[in-house]
Parts: C-alpha cells; sequence; structure tokens
C-alpha cells in the first residue's frame, strides 16, 4: 500500500454523491451526464466503492470494478483537487489490485490528463450511455516500477514443495528414467499427480526447429525426448490416455513436422493405443472468461487442455530476451492458438501469460534441466549443461527455484513477478520447501543476453524507461541489422543512409522531442498517445513481426528474414492484420 494511504471498501454514499457532483458541474451542466455519474443506479451493479484515506483525512473515492480491473471514477474529496491526490490514489489501487485500466468521459480532460501523466494510456474510445468514454490502459513498464519491492495485497499463504534431482552425466535414457523417478518420489510420486484412469496432456517445449539444423542437435532450446519418453513410460500403467500436445511458435501451421523433426512421432510406438500427438495450433477451441478481466475478458484456449484430468507443464531451463526466464509460466503462451499468441502481444503478453494461468492449471511442472541455454534465450542461446530435473505443484514456486539455480532472482522475470503479486504462488525463500540438493548445490549463473537497442546513423533509439520487453524484442530486431552490408563494405546495414532520419520511441518517458519533419516509429503500449504522429507498433510488447515490418521498411530494398515458408508467411500477414483490426 502506498505509505500512509489507506484504502477501505465502503459503499455509494451522499457524501460521494455530493463530492461526484462538485466535480463534474464545473466540466458539463448536461443533464445526461450528470444523471450517469451521479447516480448510482447508472454504476456498475459489482462495483467496489474505495474510500481512500489518510490518517483522519479523507483524500476521495475509487469506483472499482473488480470484474473487469477497470477504475470506473477517481473523485476527490473536498477541498483536495485530483491533481494533488490522484498519484496517492492510484499508487494505493495498485498495490492492492495490481494491473488495472480505467474509463474516463471524453469530455473529462483533467482527469484524462492526469491519468496519462501517471502512465495510463488510450486504447480505444467508446461510447456508453449516451456519453463518450476513452479506455485506457497502464503502461507495464510503469506498473512494474510502481510494484516494485512490493508484496502482493493479498498473498499466498501455502509453502510450496519444490523437488531438486541430479540426473548423472552420462544421461542414459534409463539414468534419466531412474531421476525423473526420484524426483517425482520427493512429491509423493506420480500418483499423487494422476489417478487410475485419467487422461493426462504433457505439455512440452517445442518452440521451434532451432534445435536441430542440418542434422546437428543443439540442446537446450527444446524439452529433451529422452525426459518426455521417461515421463510417457512412467503414465502408462496408470493414465487412460497419455496426450502430447504443443502449439509450436514460429512455424506455426507445422507442429506436426516439428514432431518429427525432434522423433516425438515415435513416442507414439510406446502404445499406439493410449499415446497420441496433438496440434494445439490446429485444436478445436473454447472460450473461457478471464478472472478479474485483466488486459483481456476472455481468451480461446484448445479443448483437449480443457477436458484434461491432468496437464504436466515440461518447460526447459532457460533464458529470455524480454521474459528473462522461459520456465512454467512462459511456456503456456505455446498452449495457445495461433491468433491467441498475437493478442498476448497485442493486449499485453506478461499479464496475459498469467491470464492463461487461470484457465489451464497443470498440476504438475516438471522442468528439463539436463542441459538448459543462457545468454540470448529462448533458442538463440548458448546451451549449458546443468544434469538437473526440478518439479512441484506450482509454477511460480518452481519457476522462483529455477531462477534461483539460474542465478537470477526471481521478481525479475515479469510474468513471473506479476503471477506472483496477483496471488498464484510464492517466491520467497520461506515460502517454498525445496527437496533434495540445496540450491546452493546446483546453482551456476547463467549468462545474460546484453541487450543492445543503440540505433544507426540515421536511426536513432530513444528508450525511456523502457521494460525488459520493448528493449529486448527491439534488440532481437536491430541485431539482425548489425551484419556487415554487402551492398557497402566495411559498414553494417544499420549505418545506411535513411532518405529521412528516424527515431524509434519506446517507453513511458519522452527523452526528446518529436521531430515532424522526421520519421518517427512508435513502439508499444507506453507510446500509444502519440500513435496519431507517426507510425504506432501497437503491442505490449509488440510482436516481433510487427517490430521487423516497420524497421525494415526504413531500409528500402532490404529483404526482411522470414520464420516460415511463403504460404506461413501469408498466414501470419493475415493474422496481423485481423489482430490490428481488432486491436484499432
Amino acid at each position: 500500500m502506498a505509505e500512509g494511504i489507506q484504502l477501505k471498501k465502503g459503499r455509494f454514499s451522499a457524501k460521494l454523491s455530493e463530492a461526484l457532483r462538485a466535480y463534474y458541474r464545473p466540466i458539463s451542466e448536461d443533464p445526461v451526464l450528470l444523471g450517469a455519474r451521479l447516480n448510482q443506479k447508472n454504476i456498475q451493479s459489482n462495483s467496489i466503492f474505495y474510500r481512500v484515506s489518510k490518517g483522519p483525512a479523507l483524500l476521495g473515492w475509487v469506483v472499482y470494478d473488480p470484474e473487469t480491473s477497470t477504475i470506473e471514477e477517481l473523485v476527490p474529496s473536498p477541498p483536495y483537487s485530483l491533481k494533488k491526490i490522484v498519484v496517492q490514489m492510484l499508487d494505493a489501487l495498485i498495490a492492492a489490485e495490481t494491473q488495472v485500466s480505467a474509463h474516463v468521459l471524453a469530455s473529462d480532460t483533467e482527469k484524462y490528463a492526469e491519468l496519462l501523466a501517471y502512465g495510463f494510456r488510450p486504447v480505444r474510445s467508446f461510447n456508453d450511455k449516451g456519453l463518450a468514454f476513452v479506455g485506457m490502459e497502464l503502461s507495464t513498464s510503469v506498473l512494474l516500477h510502481k510494484l516494485k519491492n512490493k508484496k502482493p495485497a493479498r498473498p499466498y499463504r501455502k509453502q510450496e514443495k519444490v523437488a531438486i534431482e541430479k540426473v548423472p552425466e552420462t544421461q542414459t535414457p534409463a539414468e534419466i528414467k531412474e531421476s525423473l523417478t526420484r524426483l517425482l518420489a520427493k512429491l509423493g510420486g506420480i500418483d499423487t499427480f494422476v489417478a487410475k484412469g485419467q487422461t493426462v496432456v504433457i505439455k512440452p517445449n517445442i518452440v521451434s526447429d532451432h534445435g536441430l539444423k542440418d542434422g546437428v542437435l543443439k540442446p537446450g532450446i527444446v524439452t529433451d525426448i529422452r525426459v518426455v519418453q521417461a515421463l510417457v513410460e512412467l503414465l502408462l500403467p496408470i493414465a487412460k490416455q497419455v496426450i502430447i500436445a504443443e502449439g509450436s511458435s514460429i512455424n506455426r501451421s507445422e507442429t506436426a513436422k516439428m514432431f518429427a523433426l525432434y522423433g516425438y512421432d515415435r513416442l507414439v510406438d510406446l502404445d499406439p493405443k493410449k499415446v497420441k500427438l496433438v496440434d494445439l495450433n490446429t485444436d478445436k477451441l473454447i472460450e473461457k472468461p478471464v478472472p478479474a478481466g485483466k488486459r483481456m475478458r476472455s481468451r480461446k484456449i484448445p479443448v483437449t487442455l480443457d477436458k484434461a484430468d491432468v496437464i504436466i507443464n515440461l518447460p526447459v531451463l532457460k533464458n529470455h530476451f524480454a521474459a528473462i526466464a522461459s520456465l512454467a509460466i512462459k511456456n503456456l503462451q505455446g498452449a495457445m492458438p495461433p491468433l491467441e499468441k498475437y493478442m498476448s502481444h497485442f493486449f499485453g503478453l506478461w499479464q496475459n501469460l498469467v491470464n492463461i494461468h487461470h484457465l489451464i492449471k497443470p498440476q504438475l511442472t516438471i522442468i528439463d534441466g539436463l542441459c538448459g541455454q543462457e545468454d540470448f534465450g529462448p533458442v538463440s542461446g548458448t546451451p549449458k549443461t546443468m544434469n538437473l530435473l526440478i518439479a512441484g505443484a506450482n509454477p511460480v514456486a518452481v519457476d522462483a527455484t529455477a531462477m534461483r539455480v539460474m542465478g537470477l532472482e526471481p521478481s525479475a522475470s515479469p510474468p513471473v513477478f506479476l503471477a506472483y503479486m496477483q496471488g498464484l504462488g510464492p517466491i520467497e525463500k520461506k515460502q517454498i520447501k525445496v527437496l533434495g540438493p540445496a540450491i546452493t548445490q546446483v546453482r551456476q549463473v547463467f549468462k545474460q543476453p546484453q541487450i543492445d537497442v543503440r540505433g544507426g546513423k540515421d536511426l536513432r533509439i530513444h528508450s525511456g524507461e523502457a521494460c525488459s520487453g520493448c528493449r529486448g524484442y527491439l534488440h532481437f530486431v536491430l541485431a539482425k541489422l548489425r551484419k556487415d552490408d554487402p551492398e557497402h563494405p566495411g559498414q553494417r546495414v544499420i549505418d545506411r543512409s535513411l532518405a529521412c532520419k528516424a527515431n524509434i520511441f519506446l517507453g513511458p518517458t519522452m527523452n526528446r522531442a518529436i521531430n515532424s519533419a522526421e520519421v518517427n516509429l512508435f513502439m508499444g503500449l507506453c507510446q500509444q498517445q502519440h500513435a496519431a504522429l507517426g507510425k504506432h507498433l501497437a503491442g505490449c510488447p509488440p510482436h516481433a513481426e510487427v517490430i521487423v515490418n516497420a524497421v525494415y521498411g526504413l531500409f528500402p530494398g532490404l529483404e526482411k528474414p522470414k520464420y516460415a515458408d511463403e504460404t506461413e508467411e501469408a498466414k501470419l500477414g493475415k493474422l496481423l492484420e485481423e489482430i490490428l483490426n481488432v486491436f484499432l
């Protein structure tokens, strides 16, 4: 909670009604507006009326809709002005509710300006009861800054168990299976999680074909098939059916090819009647409401996962250039169909990774740490042999433990930190009982990627307090331009002369004035308010393909990198167009 500020639930009182009248009277005498804002019947029936006070002084009220995590009203209590108390009120609300949005009357320019200054950004316009509104979302960078070093308002009380097991360096299939058996025994055995006759879905990480190029295996990118096979063999005597399900994130329509590339199709031979593979990118979907409606009201999830009795999440121990770590929380992005993957980016990737875990709830997470990946993960890093398996029932606790094994603080990963702050699990050491060798005995510090968002001769980057999301994804694209320029020997592509100097702005703060005579790209939600002043790259963070399209467009004739064949590229283009139409 903001220092010295109290946030308490109240009711729609005569005092609040009078404060609303005092606030809106200078804005408009329109009876439609006054009737809509002053009548309790026109406020959401489930709204919470938070009284915000400091000591004995009542600062004002926040009318908050918990089903959509939306601020419906911010009202100062006379004699306070909104400008004087808005930061304290918002700080207190965010400490209690984390990710929030806001609805502001289009005619309420004062409130709009104050929310904009705080870090909210306009994302849509709409009409309700004859009034025009602006919908605003909070910058993720601002949110993470506000929550730094904070504890959850609703702490996770249960102590979770996370098991660690060393695997012999020889890593034979028999040794891996024995190690997996010992790992699960620490948690009570496989039958603690799976009952006789249940359908079990295993969700590995088979993100792309980067792990096997030209017949050469590069470990640490996809889940090692030997771990999956060992798990299937342990499940077959118990489960009615074992489904290995994945939706590859790069070659999105080619999950079947990824299964074949890494030999996953051979796992069916273990018991063709009970084992099958499912491409989650093409599976039937069911729409589910997102609890608290943070960033998105609903998500479409594969029916295979919705119908499963037990889901086992099986990620790899690896870095991620933007999420910091790609472990249990991040791995379920691959469980979403292609359009939903895009929507996660456009409507807030980190929050939507948390949202997915409200709808798809693995009963068990096992991290494949036979060989991890350091440096520029999740697909372009360096293999790091660890000879470990890590497992637990709670994905946040498992990720926190795995990150400590990697030499990282759990709060450094935005999706893990948000999951913790929203009560999905603990990251504190005292809340996690480690079974097996101590973390200090197995810790190996993973080299972190060096994120470089410097521009070129005519391309300038202005990264005003941007979070790891936009910085990481922009680096991912700019790094491709730092190669030698075949048309101009001795210089890099990024240093080509441009027809007009160009700027890329990211982050919630501005450290340079916008020059309308130059080309300006505004990146992500943090720069949404400047969309009309140049080209806006929608998303939080924008998808890599959105950034590629915009940045490569600054260099005429430069061929864009392709993520798949032409047919797949066309599909990706249509998906981008579809989601942009939805977003805008």
